[in-house]
């Protein structure tokens, strides 16, 4: 009886890493089309004031529904920042798009490993 007991947490626990490991970060080619539209737009420096507000709001939408674990807020505060800093030359709203596709794939790698292994891996770095 204790041995079928220390087997179910087990199978649950290979149930839970499979149905996670089913998740796959797809890159986001129309979020990075807007992108570089925006930041094509960014140039011109009347529009910009204008397209800047749409683009943060647009993307920091797309971004909060596209890779959850980000926050919108702060990739919005660090582009502008950028912007300001490069003279809107960087592609800040490329960079957003990139970073959030970049943050959604490590949690998709990070759900694909199994615990035993990331203990090892955990070992292996310590």
């Amino acid at each position: 009886m204790p041995k079928e007991v220390e087997q179910q947490p087990n199978q649950e626990l290979e149930k839970i890493t499979a149905s996670q490991s089913k998740e796959t970060a797809i890159f986001p080619w129309l979020a990075l089309c807007a992108a570089i539209f925006f930041d094509i737009i960014g140039m011109v420096p009347i529009l910009n004031f204008f397209s800047e507000p749409i683009a943060k709001l647009s993307l920091g939408m797309w971004q909060k529904l596209y890779a959850p674990k980000t926050d919108p807020l702060i990739t919005a505060i660090v582009s502008l920042i950028l912007n300001v800093i490069f003279l809107g030359f960087l592609p800040s709203n490329v960079a957003v798009v990139v970073y959030a596709y970049l943050k959604k794939r490590a949690a998709a790698l990070k759900a694909k490993m199994s615990p035993e292994r990331l203990k090892k891996l955990a070992q292996q770095t310590a």
